[in-house]
């Protein structure tokens, strides 16, 4: 009987560490198949200073992403009509995208994902101050 537990306990642990590998393989392969291009649909950003949210504002429409299969990618943020590109590397695992231009890296956790939407979100904390910045994502058709 301790036997077959123990299998059974083994047979769990590898099963959960193989769930885990297919859903990151799975949302990399989100990220970029097609076109790899994203729409940014809703941009929104707070400010808070000692839990207390100061400000907020919210772009649609705000750019895309483009991620390529090779690990690189291009963001064009459209802010009042004007552009900023910015490009560099990505990664990820099942519930992180990582970023990383001119040797900065944002984390950007994922709220949700599937083949056509996502929704993640960056918090930067600096003392009592917070500013969280969340993007809606929509598959380029």
């Amino acid at each position: 009987m301790k036997n077959v537990t123990k299998v059974l306990l083994l047979l769990s642990i590898i099963a959960i560490g193989f769930s885990s590998c297919s859903k990151e393989k799975r949302i990399e392969k989100h990220l970029y198949s097609k076109s790899g291009k994203w729409n940014n649909t809703l941009y929104d950003y707070k400010y808070y200073e000692d839990g207390a949210l100061q400000s907020s504002f919210a772009y649609v429409d705000a750019g895309y992403i483009e991620f390529e299969k090779g690990g690189t990618y291009s963001w064009t943020f459209i802010q009042d009509g004007d552009a900023t590109v910015e490009a560099g590397t990505w990664s990820n695992t099942e519930d992180m995208i990582t970023l990383i231009s001119n040797s900065i890296a944002l984390q950007f956790k994922i709220l949700e994902e599937s083949k056509t939407d996502m929704k993640i979100e960056y918090t930067e904390i600096d003392g009592s101050s917070k500013e969280v910045y969340t993007l809606t994502l929509e598959k380029d058709k």
